[in-house]
């Protein structure tokens, strides 16, 4: 709780320094300063203690007055559940009664809220417009906001490094000089320039992590993956087209190049190999920790049931395979942080929702098991990087005395096909969006319905539709929890996708 009240308190704290017309009668004069007392109750000093109702009290009397900032403090005290109970509806209803007075930092929280589907419905164009909103009243974290989006492909946002750069350049905020920084150092959507980074970094006196960031970036200069030894790791590079030509061809001159097709028998076994976490684009290998996957057939479901070993640590549940896919079931996994910017936390923790888009390729005599990950970063509720695993049969490997060299995980990563329906967010609450590219005109169904087959709702019924990004909303606050499946059918092709609602 101390946490989370010292990260509220960090965000009402920026009210102070934004310009308000408060003085303008006596009424808001009054609001001015008891706004002010209600902050320090809800911190408390040597001199005050903390008295969190009190603290509403205040805020209470001059929301009744219409006062923007009290109302915009009262949404948050709802939304974070700090003195009351969380209640998203009352949080949604107070920020945006400040926004509607143009109160900026309750217009950028607005942007929030819908981003997040937080009092309201997921919709990530609203969101953006309150941003940009916010932004041209002089708030600066709506265009660091926009460009977060922007660099990791949130939701409907398509991922776009440049348009990233565009909207953390324009922003005074100062985590998007962090993630310059970020961007500058590892080369996402610019020429790599240590240099920069480091000044960008080290000038940014607001936030106490680019400091961090810089301090860690300085003594491990030749490490990519911050925190991990480099002998468990890959170096970071470009896929080459030649290159991974190169390889294939020369696997295929040394033994046939098969696909298998995937069934629970050919799944079942033990496999062994790299988990991939790649760029947010999805095109150049971060870093990589070793994993094997256990799966065995459970005689009661008559499904997989696995055991997972990664970064040194094992999960061991059942799971459900359909189609190309396979679902765990309370699989998760703490990984190093990326970009070392925090003395407190080293290390995230991520839900393992999926391996995805299952291809099995046999190459002189070994088979080799390539699929997409779909994960949840749990410290953040959000979805993690793009993730790949690339496995071989631990017995053939055995057999033949090889073992998966670095050029054939580029070589097979590189030819793995993304998972064609996207699901945001996942797992979900309340609201889901369903997106899907179709690569030509199409007469598409869309279907969600649950796992055990009481429920079905029919999105879309045999429509023809155009070449393009298709992007459907679900309400689905109303639904009962547990698993549920999305199938897209274009031109009688059928895509299956599991998710939880929880």
């Amino acid at each position: 709780m101390k946490r989370q009240i010292n990260t509220f308190l960090l965000s009402i704290s920026l009210g102070a320094v934004t310009v308000h017309s408060y003085a303008q009668t006596e009424i808001t004069k009054d609001c001015f300063l008891q706004v002010n007392q209600a902050k320090e109750l809800l911190i408390g000093s040597d001199t005050l203690s903390k008295n969190e109702a009190a603290a509403i009290s205040l805020l209470q009397q001059c929301v009744a007055q219409n006062d923007a900032q009290a109302q915009y403090i009262l949404g948050l005290l709802h939304k974070k559940g700090i003195g009351m109970p969380v209640n998203e509806k009352e949080a949604f209803k107070y920020i945006e009664l400040a926004a509607k007075q143009d109160y900026p930092e309750a217009v950028c929280e607005l942007g929030v809220l819908y981003k997040d589907g937080i009092g309201c419905t997921l919709n990530f164009d609203t969101a953006i417009a309150y941003f940009s909103k916010a932004e041209a009243l002089g708030y600066s974290k709506g265009s660091y906001s926009i460009g977060y989006l922007y660099f990791k492909g949130l939701g409907s946002i398509e991922q776009d490094y440049d348009k990233a750069i565009e909207w953390f350049t324009q922003s005074d905020y100062p985590m998007a000089q962090h993630w310059l920084g970020i961007c500058n150092y590892f080369g996402y959507g610019m020429p790599v320039n240590k240099e920069k980074a480091l000044e960008l970094l080290l000038t940014n006196e607001h936030a106490t992590n680019s400091e961090i960031l810089a301090e860690h970036l300085e003594n491990t200069p030749d490490l990519l993956n911050l925190g991990i030894q480099k002998e468990n790791t890959l170096k970071a590079s470009e896929f080459s087209t030649s290159k991974i030509n190169e390889v294939v061809s020369t696997t295929a001159e040394q033994g046939a190049k098969e696909t298998i097709e995937i069934t629970k028998a050919t799944l079942a076994g033990e496999w062994k190999g790299k988990l991939i976490e790649l760029d947010w684009a999805g095109k150049r290998m971060n870093r990589s920790f070793p994993i094997t996957l256990n799966l065995t057939k459970n005689e009661q479901t008559q499904d997989l049931d696995y055991s997972v070993a990664v970064n040194n640590a094992t999960s061991t549940s059942y799971g459900i395979f359909l189609d190309d896919s396979f679902y765990f079931d309370n699989f998760s996994m703490a990984l190093p942080r990326l970009y070392q910017d925090n003395t407190i936390k080293y290390q995230l923790d991520y839900n393992v929702l999926s391996v995805n888009t299952i291809e099995i390729k046999e190459i002189n005599t070994i088979r080799y098991l390539v699929a997409n990950v779909d994960t949840q970063v749990i410290d953040w509720n959000e979805p993690g990087p793009p993730m790949l695993v690339v496995l071989g049969n631990t017995k053939a490997l055995t057999d033949n005395g090889q073992e998966i060299d670095e050029d054939l995980i580029e070589a097979l990563a590189q030819l793995q096909d993304d998972s064609f329906i996207t699901l945001y967010p996942n797992p979900f609450k309340n609201d889901l969006l369903i997106q899907y590219d179709l690569a030509e005109d199409s007469v598409t169904s869309v279907e969600l319905y649950s796992f055990a087959g009481e429920f079905t709702k029919t999105i879309v019924a045999n429509e023809t539709q155009t070449v393009g990004n298709h992007l459907y909303h679900v309400d689905g606050s109303a639904y009962q929890n547990g698993l549920y499946v999305v199938r897209v059918t274009a031109n009688n092709t059928v895509h299956t996708k599991l998710i939880i609602k929880e």
